[in-house]
């Protein structure tokens, strides 16, 4: 199977961009996970990544190495990568994506700067990941309440994997999307049957839905030559043409002279997507943005939304994951 690598967010207003290569084989507690389907649809031979098994996982903000149990390590996951508000039916949908991933990582990435770990708290590599300290800090007097609820939705959903033709999907998700999710080919290098765009909308009703960028000529051009591109003089083009997909996001765009890929041009300016449109005003550029994150699978928001309108996880999870089935997870 292909595997697919989630791009980077970068903080910063202007980056350099530089190639990602691909994850190679990872391995946790000596032993890589394989599985087969049984007739009865479970899948066998799990090996590890259960309830109670131990992960490996780097702190990225300590730079220690942290062993927690692959439900608490879930539990954190969930907590740091979804607002804990949200519909329990929602957070459940996250919590098996944020599981089938992590399985799938664990059976096959590994990372050179991490050791023998093969799952990181920075989102930029893997996933969000919060600890219960912080879940009381923030949460303050309704942290038993939320916890239980988080717990809940996580019981509720962690003993499953989703799979398409047999196989462990690479389960990847968003914050919001444009009112589309986008098809996998037009942001990695690959496609995949089950990431293909599929209507989200009430991802629309998002407070994360637009935001927008001004940016000067001069920055403009700053960020543009330290990419490569050699920008005219002439603000009126600078950005000389833009295609986009279906789901309205940039496909490529040609600024400065050089072709950025719209997840190129996103990561320059730090959006929040790469759905942008762009304004040349008298004093710079105007980037308007919608939706939040790659737009690939499953969408927080949206499937918040598709909750509170009565859909469980399961249909959630195959509402955004075209084709798949989800089935328990057994040990072999």
């Amino acid at each position: 199977m292909k595997k697919y690598l989630i791009l980077s967010i970068i903080s910063a207003l202007c980056v350099i961009i530089t190639p990602v290569g691909m994850y190679g084989t990872g391995k946790n507690r000596r032993e890589t996970m394989s599985y087969s389907v049984s007739d009865d649809g479970n899948i066998q031979n799990m090996g590890n990544a259960v309830m109670e098994d131990i992960v490996r996982v780097f702190n990225s903000e300590t730079d220690t190495v942290m062993e927690l149990n692959f439900r608490d390590y879930i539990i954190g996951v969930v907590a740091g990568e979804m607002p804990v508000e949200f519909h329990s039916e929602a957070l459940s949908a996250g919590a098996v994506a944020a599981a089938t991933l992590t399985r799938k990582k664990m059976s096959t990435l590994s990372d050179g700067a991490l050791s023998e770990t093969v799952i990181s708290t920075d989102p930029a590599k893997h996933q969000a990941y919060m600890a219960t300290d912080e879940m009381k800090e923030r949460w303050g007097e309704n942290f038993e309440e939320y916890y239980k609820k988080l717990c809940d939705a996580v019981d509720a959903s962690i003993g499953y994997n989703i799979v398409y033709d047999g196989e462990i999907i690479t389960a990847v998700y968003h914050s919001v999307s444009t009112g589309l999710t986008e098809n996998a080919q037009n942001v990695w290098a690959g496609a995949a049957p089950y990431l293909v765009s599929v209507e989200s909308e009430g991802d629309v009703y998002s407070p994360k839905y637009a935001s927008s960028l001004e940016v000067s000529f001069d920055e403009f051009r700053r960020c543009l030559t330290e990419n490569g591109a050699k920008p005219s003089e002439d603000n009126s083009v600078l950005i000389s043409s833009a295609e986009y997909t279906e789901a309205g996001r940039i496909k490529t765009i040609t600024a400065g002279g050089k072709e950025f890929t719209g997840e190129q041009f996103r990561q320059m300016f730090s959006l929040r997507s790469a759905a942008v449109t762009y304004e040349i005003t008298d004093s710079g550029i105007i980037l308007d943005v919608k939706g939040y994150g790659h737009g690939v699978g499953l969408s927080q928001y949206g499937a918040d939304y598709y909750a509170r309108q009565g859909m469980t996880w399961q249909e959630i999870i195959k509402h955004y994951y075209t084709g798949v089935d989800i089935v328990p997870v057994t040990m072999g």
